[in-house]
């Protein structure tokens, strides 16, 4: 088999943040594919939430090498505060270090034939950099979000630029997990040739989905996954729509149920559940801070009767435009897991990456985050199904899903590896 040095933060036990499936998912799958993977990434206390269940997953037959990783803005803080310049990418650089030596070690004891590097955090990408200037291996980087945010202050943005343009020159292919972010890199890189910009969106394993318990709730249960923030993953306006609706009558409270899993700090805060009261909303809502099992998520997942997507700007102008070029380029894993469980959806996003993906899989129809009519009207629709008895849970997932199965995305990854391997590495473009 050939072998892949993967360069990975977040790998299980890491439960964080739905992303680490997608490293881990490559490493199961990429093994029939003819690729053995050897990772290296940082020790479980780094992480903020753990799954022993996630980390049973691991191939046995995958070395995982964990590195000293310090987090700066706790063993550099001062009655709570550190300075925002030394941690710069991020705040576990010096971790480059020694992943770079025990990288070097795993090629020399080991071999490899090429170098994956996943973000977050972008010190991992610039692991792989310095491997492949050390080593002359191909380096693939993969992009699981955008980096450089027009919102971030000039300083900083001027520095992440300047290494993101590092990245894109010396890698031999760029994975974006959109469209809409390839299209975006290839416009601000076009030095770089287009076709070393690749995309291998986010998926869900059909594994997981096997033999999924799913008793259905004996309310009208509309559930959110993940975090919310103020800026970008508030669901005012589906609170708003909640409270439109009731009051035309359209939906009961008696039946009613809102549902926010793993909402992080920001849902937990007293102004998010303060809001709730103020509307009336708080008896019907359950909001639960920590994230859960994955297992544990989707059989939630799978007995809701709806589920919620979320992803819009807010604050003022200024703020919403950068909020709506940035994260019009995203779209959550959550979706593709909600595309697979077949419940019916409520999308509130702006356009963008989603609206486009739920356009193309018929998964969700985008409803503006400003229309509060429209949402009412939506959950209207909804709640009607519900009582009919309509809105069960689909049995056949379409072609335009299957094709976001994590089998036939590693598999992609696969063909760029085989790719790249078969050709010089990339040298660095000249500026």
């Amino acid at each position: 088999m050939r072998k892949l040095l993967v360069i990975a933060f977040h790998y299980p036990p890491d439960n964080s943040s739905t992303g680490v499936l997608r490293t881990l998912k490559f490493t199961q799958y990429l093994r029939g594919r003819g690729w053995a993977s050897h990772v290296v990434s940082v020790p479980p206390e780094r992480y903020l939430s753990l799954d022993d269940r996630l980390a049973q997953q691991i191939p046995p037959e995958t070395p995982v090498t964990r590195v000293w990783a310090p987090d700066l803005s706790k063993s550099l803080a001062v009655w709570g505060r550190y300075p925002g310049f030394a941690a710069f990418p991020d705040r576990y650089w010096p971790w480059l270090f020694p992943a770079v030596r025990a990288g070097l070690r795993i090629v020399r004891e080991s071999g490899a034939d090429a170098i994956f590097a996943t973000s977050p955090t972008p010190t991992a990408l610039w692991i792989g950099m310095r491997l492949k200037a050390r080593t002359g291996l191909p380096l693939i980087i993969d992009f699981r979000d955008p980096w450089v945010d027009n919102a971030t202050p000039p300083v900083r943005r001027f520095f992440e630029a300047w290494l993101e343009r590092r990245f894109m020159r010396n890698a031999d292919r760029v994975i974006c997990n959109t469209p809409a972010l390839r299209r975006d890199f290839v416009a601000r890189y076009p030095e770089v040739p287009a076709e070393r910009f690749v995309v291998i969106t986010n998926g869900y394993d059909e594994r997981d989905f096997a033999g999924l318990k799913a008793t259905p709730s004996k309310h009208f249960e509309i559930i959110y996954a993940g975090m919310l923030q103020k800026a970008h993953r508030n669901p005012e306006p589906l609170l708003r729509g909640v409270r439109l609706a009731l009051d035309r009558g359209w939906l009961d409270a008696a039946t009613l149920r809102l549902s926010f899993l793993g909402t992080d700090h920001w849902g937990a805060s007293e102004e998010f559940l303060g809001r709730l009261r103020e509307l009336g909303l708080r008896e019907l809502t359950e909001v639960m801070a920590e994230r859960i099992p994955y297992g544990d998520a989707l059989e939630r997942l799978a007995a809701a009767s709806v589920l919620l997507v979320l992803l819009h700007g807010e604050g003022n102008d200024d703020q919403v435009g950068r909020n709506r070029e940035w994260w019009g380029l995203t779209v959550p894993a959550k979706v593709y897991e909600y595309l697979r469980v077949g419940r019916p959806m409520l999308v509130v996003v702006d356009e963008g990456a989603v609206a486009e993906l739920l356009r193309e899989t018929g998964g969700g129809v985008p409803t503006p985050p400003h229309d509060i009519e429209r949402i009412a009207t939506s959950l209207r629709d909804l709640y009607a199904q519900w009582l009919a008895g309509e809105s069960t849970r689909r049995t056949e997932v379409p072609p335009s899903v299957t094709k976001y199965s994590r089998e036939s995305l590693a598999g992609q990854l696969a063909d760029e590896l085989e790719v790249i391997c078969r050709q010089p590495a990339g040298a660095e473009i000249a500026s």
